[in-house]
């Protein structure tokens, strides 16, 4: 017996030998080749960039995985508690791995058949940290096996908080959100410790699978499944049992935000600088905090105005038409379709409310259109009329075009709502719509220090992201005049000294042929002061001065004031022939108004990293807060500012730019200097055959402070703008819109004040 019983013990003891030195050999085969844990110690998580306007609002994330990184010390006990209590209620028991929940994980999953299909799990939060950082997520069990080395090794390094905190800000929790920061502003728009009882319980039910208990697509499931951690909190004690079911009763109340992601023309040229500083990507990693000058108020009005601009401009020439047509088979589902292909159609600016429609039926005054939504409506002739379109580029029969003569059923239109106000309603009356295929590009900066307060490269960045403030290079026409007549002044010229403007041929060289520029008028005015070359935008006079003075001056000014390096030795050149940027004439003109001094154009003023810590500051270009004290006694202002033309050169070239407006082709806004008491001045700028349209000038305050406006249209592809399309006609009513209404924002009212 007791031989029987010896064997049995034997058996038994060999048996588990045997099973303890396979669990050796298989954790030494599964850990000997591990990662390196110890980076954990001092892991800060991947964090996106954030940029901020000079209100220090937020403008727009830089995110590829949206995070706000938090301290343990800062997460909240109660969202603490609601964590442990749906995913590891023994957390601070185990060494990594929870014994007693994974035999009752094997015991489940054996006696229900689910090895096969959705086990249950047994993993502890140590686990989900070591699969997160180090192990990986492929479905097999040699990464469990892996895993829970690797948490056993997490546990002897690490304490229980500093694994809490790395759970907690790395966790993927939906809707693009790691950690629960981000999930608590995505889900609520609230902080951590604003978050309520039943917000906690939520976010604690998404780590398993977020996608599956999203709060709108998905409700009924996630209200079961944050239901069922409130009952486990109550079951651990961490809360009473009535509290849990008066908090089951309570709705989701989610408000998902609108991310700060969208794309403009500022802040993707502000992004694309911020990759050039950071190389590797860090930009989307090291969550900088990048705050600009950016003006938001300044940088809606140029938006406005620029899209006014070219929408006048569009409408001058006409209705395009329907952008395509259904066929019969699509319009017995034409709802479908059109939803399937207004996504292809580009995007709308939100200050516009459009929509795109197809015509149903056609009636001899009206047509009836419906909207991918159901949404029917009509449009009128009458409305159609007062959309002010010039003309209808379509065959028709009568001066007054008929919308039955235009469309058929099935054409896709853009239209446009017409409010009823007498109502204060939406009505169901649109009107024909369409987006601008001009294209242009606006640029505000402040004078005194080359902070760029507004930018905007285009009509849209939904449509097309090409900046022309910046990426298109365009020949900028009469608006370089300036800076030819500026060589002059330095060269002993004055804005009085006779220049005659009659007819010139200039022999170009051997086989080159003559360059004989035209006046746009073909008239001349003979000996003419030098002053009205500019004001009138005279071309034989300003190609006679630059062949005067030789083009070596122009050349060496275009390159002092950053606008081209490389400017070729020809006469052409002085009526603007060579290829610039609006950024780089808007900065130019900069120096002019604040009296030579150069500045550079930026947005960036400083960058602090994640710590707050600050990296990288733009040197003041004006130092009016670094008083200094003189032996008198007074204070002095420290001015960095380059002199690049001697101030009273400038100051001439100002009273020219003055003269633009009062009496030149700018006259149409000198209703500006007169009713609003501000000082402005500037220069159009027209191209061969009207490719190009410019203006660009300043405006001045009462307050002193001083803005360089740049605006340009043109079409993406060169092509000519149409007869008269210059910059007076195209440009200017731009900048004026945008001028009257910066008036507005600088509190300025109406005066009878008027510039000399």
């Amino acid at each position: 017996m007791l031989k029987a019983v010896y064997r049995i013990l034997k058996g038994i003891s060999i048996c588990f030998g045997v099973v303890i030195c396979g669990v050796m050999a298989l954790f030494y085969y599964c850990g000997h080749d591990l990662p390196n844990h110890e980076f954990l110690q001092n892991y800060k998580p991947q964090e996106g960039s954030h940029i901020y306007n000079n209100n220090n609002d937020l403008y727009r994330e830089l995110i590829s995985e949206y995070r706000i990184f938090t301290p343990i010390h800062e997460i909240p006990p109660q969202l603490i508690k609601a964590f442990l209590a749906a995913e590891d209620k023994n957390f601070y028991y185990h060494p990594g791995v929870d014994i007693f929940s994974l035999v009752r994980a094997i015991i489940r999953n054996t006696l229900n058949g689910k090895w096969y299909a959705k086990p249950v799990g047994a993993s502890t939060i140590t686990q989900q940290v070591a699969k997160n950082f180090l192990v990986g997520n492929d479905q097999s069990f040699m990464r469990k096996v892996r895993e829970a080395i690797m948490s056993m090794r997490i546990e002897g390094e690490l304490s229980k908080d500093r694994i809490l905190e790395l759970y907690f800000n790395q966790i993927y929790l939906g809707m693009r959100s790691y950690g629960v920061a981000a999930a608590a502003y995505t889900y609520f728009q609230k902080s951590l410790h604003e978050l309520t009882l039943v917000e906690c319980a939520f976010l604690a039910s998404l780590p398993k699978a977020p996608a599956n208990y999203h709060p709108i697509k998905e409700q009924k499931k996630a209200l079961i499944r944050r239901n069922a951690t409130l009952r486990r909190l109550a079951e651990e004690g961490e809360i009473s049992y009535e509290a849990a079911q008066e908090a089951q009763n309570e709705p989701l109340n989610v408000s998902l935000p609108e991310r700060l992601s969208q794309i403009t023309y500022a802040s993707e040229e502000i992004r694309r600088e911020l990759i050039q500083r950071f190389k590797d990507g860090a930009i989307y990693q090291e969550g900088y905090s990048i705050y600009t000058s950016l003006d938001a108020n300044v940088q809606a009005l140029c938006e406005r105005s620029l899209r006014a601009g070219l929408e006048l401009y569009d409408k001058r020439h006409g209705y395009r038409g329907s952008l395509f047509k259904m066929t019969p088979t699509e319009m017995a589902t034409w709802q479908q379709t059109l939803s399937e292909k207004i996504n292809a159609l580009g995007g709308f600016p939100k200050d516009r409310k459009r929509d795109v429609a197809v015509v149903l039926r056609i009636f001899p005054n009206l047509i009836e259109i419906g909207f991918a939504d159901g949404r029917k409506g009509e449009i009128s002739n009458e409305s159609f009329a007062s959309s002010d379109f010039a003309k209808i580029k379509a065959p028709v029969s009568k001066k007054r075009a008929q919308l039955k003569s235009l469309f058929r059923e099935g054409d896709v239109v853009i239209t446009a709502s017409i409010s009823d106000l007498a109502n204060n309603r939406e009505s169901s009356r649109y009107t024909l719509d369409q987006i601008p295929v001009v294209t242009g590009a606006m640029v505000v900066m402040d004078a005194d220090t080359g902070e760029i307060l507004a930018m905007t490269g285009g009509y849209s960045a939904d449509i097309s992201q090409f900046n022309c403030a910046t990426q298109a290079i365009r020949q900028p026409g009469s608006s370089f005049k300036p800076f030819v007549y500026l060589a002059a002044l330095e060269l002993g010229y004055t804005k009085d000294t006779i220049i005659d403007d009659s007819p010139i041929e200039v022999v170009l060289g051997a086989g080159l042929g003559i360059y004989a520029p035209k006046n746009s008028t073909r008239k001349s005015l003979g000996p003419t002061p030098l002053y009205l070359g500019i004001e009138q935008s005279v071309n034989q006079m300003t190609v006679r001065l630059a062949h005067q003075i030789g083009m070596g001056p122009v050349q060496n000014m275009a390159k002092r004031l950053g606008i081209s390096d490389n400017m070729p030795a020809q006469l052409a050149m002085s009526l603007g022939a060579g290829g610039t940027t609006l950024l780089k004439m808007t900065a130019a003109y900069a120096t002019i108004a604040n009296s030579g001094k150069r500045v550079f154009p930026h947005f960036i003023k400083r960058i602090n990293n994640r710590d707050g810590h600050l990296i990288f500051q733009m040197p003041p270009a004006f130092n009016d807060h670094l008083l200094e004290l003189n032996s008198a006694h007074q204070n002095v202002l420290t001015d960095d500012r380059t002199q690049a033309i001697e101030s009273q050169y400038a100051e001439q070239m100002q009273e020219m730019l003055r003269g633009v407006v009062m009496r030149g082709n700018a006259k149409k806004i000198n209703y500006l200097r007169e009713q609003y008491a501000l000082d402005i001045g500037g220069k159009t700028g027209t191209t061969n055959d009207y490719k190009d349209a410019w203006f660009i000038g300043f405006i001045r305050f009462p307050s002193n402070r001083t803005w360089i406006v740049g605006t340009f249209v043109g079409f993406s592809t060169p092509k000519s703008l149409g007869e008269g399309e210059g910059g007076g006609r195209a440009a200017v009513p731009i900048f004026e819109s945008f001028a009257l209404h910066a008036a507005n924002l600088n509190n300025i009212k109406k005066t009878s004040t008027k510039f000399s």
